[in-house]
């Protein structure tokens, strides 16, 4: 007798053996969905990627710092130390000996080695620093520096950082404490500290979430996946036979009625082209004759913005706050946006920023019909372009600047994207 939800032979009704899965393959990946608790079960061959940014903590930051700072004492230590020692070694007499003149030249050149090797190591961390966003102890704790959009802090910014954490340093008695603790004061709990606001830069813990420097910015994957590819439009031979474009004539002006009955017929002499060969130049007819968006594979604006035939795309403006706003005319962007005296705009888009970061009139984003423009209006933090592949560029104050789909606009602590959908 067979038990219920068995296998059996269909034909002579004999119940199937019992088959177990197949085991792993080596060196084939297995993949399997977690369990309840969310761990992984054992021969589970995979990564679990962090997509969310973690600020570094005040400890981490206080501790890879003083990490940069030992190296450089214990570098410096051994040549200062000679140097203090032969100092020690003088006679003290009021006439120095030549034993006195040795021992100071040997000070002098000791204390110029320990200053070399400290600028040295001083030079190199901040290049590493300003190309990876790494120092000795950022690398050994799993913290980065970057700029405000999560790239590379550059050159620039790393010596305005360090430059300003020194000059805290320089207050009496509290100076070293208030410069690595100075991030646990932030208003905007992005925890930057004094020096990172003029710098302009964050620190990232990547043990805690991922690195931005490697995984597209600020904006995370989306800027840096790379666009699907589409298919190539290839020509197909239509089966319907081609006809002849029709001429379209101008209207006839008006004109009394003895003249158009004194008017003769025109009459055109029979064409001695055969239909077939009339049919194919109708075919090889100049591209003027033809509208830009019935072309074959090809979507286009058409030029009037706003008068768009069925079934074109639209520019669609996805903003960091979730808002997606359809780009059917001029749009300012900013605190509490205003136009120029009688500029048309289609709306004006206020974004609430508590740390002010965006100016209140930021940017302008409009389109010309068949491209999309952004013009930062000399706002005080600028404005970014992070193109599609990965690329990033500042928009020139005052001058628009071409962004096409797949491009993130950077305005302050917030950005957009721009899409297209179909209207």
């Amino acid at each position: 007798m067979v038990r219920r939800g068995a296998l059996y032979c269909p034909t002579c009704g004999t119940p199937a053996p019992r088959r177990h899965a197949a085991g792993p393959v080596p060196g084939v990946p297995t993949h399997e969905r977690p369990g309840r608790e969310g761990h992984r079960r054992e021969g589970m061959v995979g990564t679990v990627v962090n997509l969310e940014l973690a600020n570094a903590s005040t400890g981490k930051r206080a501790g890879a710092k003083l990490v940069d700072l030992g190296i450089a004492w214990l570098l410096q230590l051994v040549p200062f130390a000679l140097g203090a020692a032969s100092l020690l070694s003088l006679s003290g007499s009021r006439y120095p000996t030549s034993a006195d003149q040795q021992a100071l030249l040997a000070a002098t050149v000791w204390y110029v080695v320990g200053g070399v090797l400290g600028l040295a190591l001083w030079v190199f961390c901040w290049a590493w620093e300003a190309k990876t966003g790494k120092t000795p102890g950022q690398a050994m704790l799993g913290l980065r520096t970057s700029s405000l959009e999560g790239f590379a802090p550059g050159w620039g910014a790393v010596f305005v950082r360090n430059l300003v954490f020194g000059l805290i340093c320089l207050i009496p008695f509290v100076g070293i404490v208030l410069a690595l603790v100075s991030n646990a004061f932030d208003p905007n709990s992005k925890r930057q500290g004094w020096h990172d606001k003029a710098a302009r830069t964050f620190v990232f813990d990547v043990r805690a979430g991922r690195d931005p420097l490697t995984t597209g910015g600020i904006n995370g994957p989306a800027s840096f996946a790379p666009r699907p590819e589409l298919p190539a439009v290839q020509e197909v031979a239509s089966p319907m036979p081609v006809r002849s474009p029709v001429p379209v004539t101008s209207a006839a002006p008006v004109t009394s009625a003895a003249s158009v009955t004194s008017a003769a017929p025109v009459t055109s002499a029979p064409s001695s082209v055969p239909r077939a060969d009339r049919q194919h130049s109708a075919a090889l007819q100049p591209d003027a004759a033809v509208h830009p968006d019935t072309e074959v594979g090809q979507t286009r604006f058409s030029r009037a913005v706003g008068e768009r035939s069925g079934g074109a795309d639209e520019v669609v403006l996805s903003f960091s706050d979730g808002r997606r706003v359809a780009l059917r005319g001029p749009v300012l962007v900013g605190r509490n946006p205003a136009g120029y005296e009688e500029e048309t705009v289609q709306e004006l888009l206020a974004v609430d920023d508590p740390g002010k970061s965006v100016s209140k009139t930021h940017l302008a984003v409009w389109s010309d019909g068949s491209r999309v423009w952004v013009q930062d209006r000399r706002s005080t933090n600028g404005t970014r372009i992070v193109r599609g592949d990965g690329g990033s560029s500042p928009a020139p104050a005052g001058q628009p600047v071409e962004v096409d789909a797949g491009d993130v606009v950077h305005f302050g602590d917030y950005f957009f994207s721009v899409g297209r959908s179909r209207a």
